[in-house]
């Protein structure tokens, strides 16, 4: 099965998805209508997704804010945030 990854970049966003308040996220997305989340990565499997995610997390201070979020459709957290954006 195909896992997408949308990369999160936007500050704000990246706040909401830190604190899991979809709520809140989806009143960002409704309050702001220029926002571009472009297209998903796809991976044809869950390891391939995972290995892109490291990646992006390569070198990060992880006491910090992500300057990049990865939203995995493989993951039951992430779902609700991934519907926000392609509901968007």
């Amino acid at each position: 099965m195909a896992v997408k990854v949308y990369v999160i970049s936007d500050p704000l966003a990246i706040n909401f998805l830190v604190d899991d308040d979809i709520d809140g996220f989806k009143e960002y997305l409704e309050s702001d209508e220029y926002l571009n989340f472009g297209k998903p990565e796809v991976f044809e499997t869950e390891q391939q997704a995972l290995a892109f995610c490291a990646g992006l997390g390569y070198g990060a201070n992880e006491s910090a804010t992500p300057e990049r979020y990865p939203l995995r459709s493989c993951e039951e957290a992430d779902l609700p945030f991934i519907e926000a954006i392609e509901n968007y």
